[in-house]
């Protein structure tokens, strides 16, 4: 069968489509580092890495969520802790008070007070620590009898599908409430102190109703610690697993740098010789003319 010039041409043109194709593939595959540029590359891998991403997206939420949590944990922490410390002030004032100049004491115990009342409302960005859900609303009363306005509600920490941690955000679980609030507390030892003559009796049974306040808040800063550190746990859970799952993903996707520069060189000289060699081939002579 006679081969015409326009027959070898026609697959001379083919031949450099396809090789110019794959030479373009693997250029792309180095440019991108990934061996899956579009779903037709490996359709089965696309929907393996689809899945992957999906996931790794979810992980990541729940990790955000988690380091928020931590955050607001750890400044409830600090305040907690300052409120703490004010308090054994106030213990160690009431237990030795100077029966010479008891205004002096009560006037410290009244800054006390008023220190404390501006830590239970205390906010992280917009929202009130210790009000429960009614994070929009002061939690407590300026004066006595020092109402707490917010709720029994806890802030809630989504960590992974269906799990929640919550937080305990209950103003009246960390300050008390009514007559046995901190705030009336440290008001009636205040108040105790400015009379005259002062009641030692009187100021000894408010010094141990401290100890009461002072011991809810342990076992509340005690909560918050667990729930730290289950948050930590759970973060931890989750970088593992993302790591896990970022392993599989690259797997799938992304491309073998090394193979695909060695084929570059390949398919760049062979591309170079099919041109060289279509060339020769198909340069026109007197015979190609006269047919």
């Amino acid at each position: 069968m006679r081969v015409s010039a326009a027959i070898m041409a026609e697959q001379i043109k083919a031949n450099l489509a396809r090789q110019s194709k794959q030479l373009m593939e693997t250029q792309l595959k180095l440019a991108t580092g990934r061996r899956i540029n579009k779903p037709s590359d490996d359709p089965t891998g696309t929907s393996k890495v689809l899945d992957y991403r999906t996931t790794l997206q979810a992980i990541g939420q729940y990790r955000r969520n988690i380091q928020d949590a931590g955050t607001r944990l750890t400044y409830t922490e600090t305040v907690l802790e300052q409120v703490s410390e004010l308090v054994e002030q106030a213990k160690k004032i009431g237990a030795n008070p100077n029966m010479d100049n008891p205004t002096l004491f009560a006037r410290e115990i009244g800054n006390i007070r008023q220190q404390i009342h501006g830590l239970a409302h205390s906010q992280y960005g917009a929202s009130y620590l210790f009000a429960g859900n009614r994070s929009d609303t002061p939690p407590f009363d300026a004066a006595p009898p020092y109402a707490y306005h917010g709720d029994d509600g806890t802030h809630q920490v989504v960590v992974g599908k269906g799990v929640t941690v919550r937080i305990e955000a209950d103003g009246r679980r960390m300050f008390g409430d009514g007559d046995e609030s901190l705030f009336q507390l440290l008001h009636n030892l205040e108040t105790a102190l400015s009379a005259e003559p002062v009641d030692p009796a009187t100021v000894r049974d408010l010094v141990d109703s401290l100890y009461g306040a002072a011991d809810r808040l342990k076992l509340a800063r005690s909560a918050l610690a667990s729930d730290y550190q289950r948050l930590q746990k759970t973060d931890d859970h989750w970088n593992r697993f993302a790591n896990s799952v970022e392993s599989m993903r690259q797997s799938v996707e992304d491309a073998d740098i090394t193979q695909a520069a060695i084929d570059m060189q390949v398919q760049q000289t062979a591309y170079e010789v099919l041109l060289a060699t279509s060339a020769r081939v198909i340069q026109p002579t007197l015979v190609d003319f006269l047919r």
